[in-house]
């Protein structure tokens, strides 16, 4: 039975990223393509959200996350240390939390013009929990940090 209200995306295949879907904006929102990759230290493929229009992702953005996915195991230690010091302001009563032990990558954000500073964002979801802490990092470092429940 044909489906008609399925929409098709728009795929493209990428030498080195391998296959990208667009997904278009519902103007409360950007448009993205999305691609599923590996990432050093982390135990399954990341969601890489690439915001660009229906022509594809652009050079700097596909070289932004190739450095990611090499240098994300030496962020780590400062993201977890940033992390912590943000929440503890929040509330001193707050224990450790262990990126590696207590969150799972949710996914990452590639803006559409990385290379000014290279900013990215990262989304981290509690393994058992509901509560999302969104790590803006600039150069490599955490800048900015948003939590949602």
């Amino acid at each position: 039975m044909l489906n008609i209200f399925k929409k098709k995306r728009k795929k493209i295949t990428d030498n080195i990223l391998g296959i990208l879907t667009f997904r278009k904006s519902n103007r409360l929102d950007e448009s993205y393509w999305n691609v599923d990759q590996k990432v050093n230290s982390v135990n399954e493929l990341v969601e890489f959200y690439i915001y660009n229009n229906e022509d594809g992702i652009n050079e700097s953005q596909k070289k932004l996350i190739l450095e990611i996915q090499k240098k994300y195991p030496e962020l780590i230690d400062n993201l977890e240390k940033y992390l912590n010091t943000k929440i503890r302001e929040i509330d001193s009563n707050h224990l450790n939390i262990s990126i590696n032990k207590d969150l799972d990558v949710h996914f990452i954000n590639i803006p559409e013009n990385p290379t000014e500073l290279n900013t990215w964002e990262l989304n981290l979801v509690e393994k058992r929990g509901f509560t999302n802490y969104e790590i803006t990092i600039k150069n490599w470092i955490p800048i900015d940090l948003g939590i949602s429940a």
